[in-house]
């Protein structure tokens, strides 16, 4: 059986529009090829959440190009193919959004990373299911399936960008808000982490509406192998916004040391219990005790600046105890 969307067979299409399928396969697998490279060169241990989930992601996009790739022009059988695909998929978009969720600890609380992951796995189950039921049904001769399926696959297609634009804006946010000390510290350098991380994510989001487009204008063929290239290309920028906070952080050990001192580091922000500025109170303390244990045993953590209130009418013109776990990424993180 042919068909000229591929959503129940091989593709019949022109010479043009399968050069341009086989030049997303190409840059999809050269871009996972890369990554893969890059996994194992940066991670200095290989282990951890974050690790797993972009080595499952990366390959997870390997695994649906190619599988796309040979169903699409009859150079496999067609249902064996539709199986492979569909675990491509769960490793290639879940893993994203598991990848992004990964991070969340470095920056925010545990009641919000928990919502998170509810999100993400109640959408597994109410996306990820239903199509695969229905794609595979209407591979198995149930033609009944068709119809839904192709409602169902653009209702999946944005909820799942949508998932992913919440979990980046969530992660903007708190870099933004929580590691402001840090990034002020570091002038204009901070400032473009920043801009970087505003950047990266509103051309994610321009991909994603891209990949809708495709969907929404009736080209199954195209939105299914344009987007291994998207998810390819969105965990690459992962990697330059990561790196670029890294880099902006370590750049200048002198103004926050490392959890390897051991002892009193100045905090360059004398801060009131307020936040404000004082020049009146001496310039509080980072403790090296209050490093999270897994930076006291050397798994670096990104964490947050958080301050500790002191009780009472004359906190204003105490100093504050300043609670920090060194932003500095590490063994199973990198």
């Amino acid at each position: 059986m042919t068909d000229d969307h591929g959503e129940t067979g091989p593709i019949n299409v022109s010479r043009a529009m399968a050069m341009l399928i086989a030049a997303f396969f190409a840059i999809s697998c050269y871009n996972v090829f890369e990554i893969t490279i890059s996994i194992f060169t940066i991670f200095r241990c290989y282990r951890g959440l974050y690790f797993w989930s972009m080595l499952v992601a990366t390959w997870g996009i390997l695994l649906h190009a190619i599988s796309v790739f040979l169903r699409f022009f009859a150079l496999a059988p067609n249902f064996p193919m539709c199986v492979v695909i569909c675990i491509g998929w769960y490793a290639m978009v879940t893993g994203q959004s598991v990848v992004l969720y990964s991070r969340l600890h470095l920056v925010t609380v545990d009641a919000r990373r928990r919502w998170v992951l509810y999100m993400i796995v109640s959408n597994f189950f109410t996306m990820h299911v239903p199509v695969t039921i229905l794609f595979l049904g209407s591979n198995a001769g149930v033609s009944s399936f068709l119809q839904p399926f192709n409602i169902y696959e653009r209702i999946q297609l944005a909820v799942f960008s949508a998932q992913e634009i919440i979990i980046s804006g969530l992660y903007i946010w708190e870099t933004m808000t929580c590691l402001r000390p840090v990034l002020t510290m570091k002038g204009r350098a901070g400032n473009r982490v920043i801009v970087n991380l505003i950047f990266v994510n509103t051309i994610v989001v321009l991909l994603d509406a891209s990949l809708l487009a495709t969907q929404y204008t009736n080209n199954f063929d195209v939105q299914t192998t344009y987007k291994t290239v998207v998810y390819s290309v969105k965990l690459k920028m992962e990697f330059t916004a990561l790196n670029s906070l890294l880099n902006v952080i370590r750049a200048n050990p002198s103004t926050i040391e490392g959890p390897q001192q051991q002892g009193l580091v100045p905090y360059p922000l004398e801060l009131t219990s307020t936040g404000s500025r004082s020049a009146d109170v001496p310039a509080p303390h980072v403790l090296a005790k209050s490093f999270s244990p897994n930076l006291q045993h050397g798994h670096g953590r990104i964490g947050v600046a958080k301050q500790e209130m002191q009780p009472g009418p004359v906190a204003e013109s105490l100093p504050i105890p300043i609670e920090v776990r060194q932003p500095v990424l590490g063994h199973e993180d990198v």
